[in-house]
């Protein structure tokens, strides 16, 4: 395992490759997509700067937020320095691990002046919870050793 790249973006996981579920987006949605859309500048501008430890999050990764009754979703791809090189609005089909969180932590990382250091400190804190897509098993447990240990790294 590489550093916890974008561990920020996405970590607090059991093995759950169980969950799924209908989704739905919301027009708020737009305006949080949008806004996530302005922060992807100043989120690589300090990924380099935000240590994340041995975990990279290279790759697609679905982010789940909950949205009073209803659930947005988006993907987002990194690179092996966690920096994002894809934003989408709707869910991913190649991605191999989730992020579950609210709106609320996803609109303060969007706001945030360092998007990177907000994001870690939200896997931290367990406001983001990071696991493996449903049917990723190998990506399941490795998430769930990582949200285990994340405390010594993070």
């Amino acid at each position: 395992m590489t550093r916890i790249s974008l561990i920020l973006t996405v970590a607090v996981l059991l093995v759950s490759a169980l969950a799924g579920g209908a989704v739905a987006q919301s027009d708020d949605g737009d305006d949080l997509y949008e806004s996530l859309e302005e922060m992807v500048p100043a989120y690589n501008a300090n990924a380099d700067a935000v240590d994340l430890g041995p975990v990279n999050l290279a790759g697609t990764t679905n982010i789940y937020i909950e949205d009073g009754g209803s659930e947005v979703t988006y993907s987002v791809t990194m690179d092996d320095r966690n920096r994002i090189t894809d934003l989408d609005d709707s869910r991913s089909e190649d991605a191999v691990r989730k992020i579950t969180t609210d709106r609320a932590t996803i609109e303060e990382i969007a706001a945030a002046d360092n998007p990177a250091a907000a994001f870690r400190n939200a896997v931290a804190n367990d406001d983001i919870v990071i696991s493996g897509e449903d049917g990723q098993i190998l990506e399941g447990i490795k998430w769930a050793v990582i949200n285990v240990f994340k405390g010594f790294f993070i």
